[in-house]
């Protein structure tokens, strides 16, 4: 099984407090193009059992204690508060997703979107999140540390669309602060840096610690999907989960 194991806390010399967390790459799986071959997503046109096999093969390869927790992503800010008694429910949209029970694991799926995993330095709770320009937006990180009750958390970004390909339109200009863009390639076009949006945006709502993967899907075709220069694709799934209590 192909992708990467994510150490949040021993990013910033903390404890291991039984906090889990994985990246899955597009490698590894069954789908054919355009969505070779670990897709993920069952909403991107690709054969179903081939997704189906995909997410088996991704819980059996890395052990995961449960089946994720599946998000109807649509750019926005609702959490998803996950227990035992949800987690296999179909739910309402949803575009993070936060749990404080032991073996409840939650994922998001991007494809130029960032995958943003939180949890306290405590490892009592943890969250995933899809955080998107929409998103971010309307809220979706504020909404997420909200969930924290205040205690102090760390984050980490996951790997997303880089400064060198989001070149967005002036339309944009208003939405943002002028410090996260440098002049695009084509007239009245700017790139956009939607990972350093994303930390102070995060920063800003309390979570001090911040570290980012430094990783570009549209620069990494060959380890990740890019929605932005592929058109119809798949979607890699970044989760987390908590083994045990502190």
């Amino acid at each position: 099984m192909i992708g990467q194991a994510i150490d949040l806390h021993a990013l910033f010399g903390l404890p291991d407090v039984g906090v889990r967390a994985l990246c899955s790459s597009r490698s590894g799986g069954l789908s054919r193009a355009p969505f070779a071959s670990l897709n993920l997503a069952d909403h991107v046109g690709d054969d179903p059992a081939c997704v189906e096999t995909n997410r088996k093969w991704l819980k059996e390869g890395w052990h995961l204690p449960s089946e994720p927790r599946w998000l109807n992503q649509i750019h926005g800010n609702t959490v998803l508060e996950v227990t035992r008694d949800n987690r296999a429910a179909v739910s309402e949209p949803a575009d993070a997703a936060t749990t404080e029970e032991l073996g409840l694991v939650l994922a998001v799926l991007t494809a130029d979107c960032l995958p943003i995993l939180l949890s306290t330095v405590d490892g009592a709770i943890v969250a995933a999140v899809h955080a998107g320009w929409r998103g971010i937006v309307g809220g979706v990180l504020e909404a997420s540390v909200a969930t924290f009750k205040g205690r102090e958390a760390v984050a980490w970004v996951g790997p997303g669309i880089g400064p060198c390909h989001f070149e967005v339109g002036p339309e944009f200009k208003d939405l943002f602060p002028d410090g996260i863009f440098h002049r695009g390639q084509r007239p009245q076009h700017d790139y956009l840096d939607l990972t350093r949006l994303a930390e102070t945006r995060l920063k800003a709502a309390g979570v001090a610690r911040v570290v980012q993967s430094n990783l570009c899907t549209a620069c990494n075709l060959d380890l990740f999907y890019s929605y932005r220069r592929e058109g119809q694709t798949g979607r890699f799934a970044t989760l987390i989960w908590r083994r045990h209590n502190p």
